[in-house]
């Protein structure tokens, strides 16, 4: 029987985000792996259509897992999209089998208060000048805005092509994220200290605070969640290094589960 593992995009992102990732999972692991991606509500080809909201999103979640593979699923989630995997898995727990957790962006479950001042200061820094661009109409500046914070000044510009097409199509939804959207749910640490099913919160060594801060808080929070800390590597790395963050998966599939 094949392993059913889910991957769950982030921001300016949707199902095609995590194509090469996949690719390589299998390559690593061809036999018993059923790996497969979702396209979020709202997201995808400048759709834009659907609730913009953790809820909702956590639904596609389960939706998806019931429905289309064989549970229990082991969820692989990438930045936004790790908050809508964790209330899925709250929710359902009896559909998941694990999460692989990489770079949360979001600290609702950090509590020590020089660590949440960490994160809205360096969040203000790296978001401030998405929402100018936003204020300005241009949802493609907001676009690069976004991933020069979160990867390199020029991050999408150096893309190849295609993989600059996913983040354009998806630029929309910065609106949603921004302020038009719901806010995201608060997920308490006290709520996460109650899972029980394998957790690994990852993070890359060079990443900012905006996302080290959540993923440090996460780790903490999480009685049975591991900590792993990518040497050299940002928030960017399943877009700079799918082969790397695959072989970080199926290492994890190995081991944990």
């Amino acid at each position: 029987m094949s392993h059913p593992v889910l991957f769950v995009h982030g921001a300016l992102g949707d199902a095609r985000t995590w194509s090469p990732v996949i690719d390589a999972l299998q390559c690593c692991m061809p036999a018993g792996i059923d790996a497969r991606a979702i396209t979020l509500s709202c997201f995808g080809k400048r759709d834009g259509s659907g609730e913009f909201t953790t809820a909702r999103h956590a639904l596609d979640i389960e939706e998806f897992a019931e429905a289309l593979m064989e549970p229990p699923v082991t969820v692989v989630a990438w930045s936004y999209g790790t908050h809508p995997a964790l209330c899925a898995a709250l929710r359902r727990p009896d559909l998941f089998a694990g999460l692989f957790l990489y770079e949360p962006a979001f600290a609702t479950w950090v509590d020590d208060d020089d660590a949440r001042a960490a994160y809205r200061a360096d969040a203000g820094d790296l978001y401030g000048p998405v929402r100018e661009a936003l204020e300005c109409g241009d949802e493609e500046a907001a676009a690069i805005a976004l991933f020069d914070g979160t990867g390199a000044p020029g991050f999408i510009p150096a893309l190849r092509p295609d993989r600059q097409r996913i983040a354009f199509d998806n630029a929309h939804t910065l609106r949603l994220m921004m302020g038009e959207g719901t806010p995201p749910a608060k997920i308490t640490a006290a709520e996460v200290a109650d899972l029980t099913m394998p957790l690994t919160v990852a993070m890359g060594e060079a990443t900012r605070p905006a996302f080290a801060v959540p993923a440090r808080g996460l780790a903490q929070a999480v009685r049975t969640a591991r900590l792993e800390v990518a040497r050299n590597a940002g928030h960017m790395l399943p877009e700079e290094d799918p082969a790397r963050l695959a072989a970080m998966v199926a290492k994890w599939l190995t081991q944990e589960l």
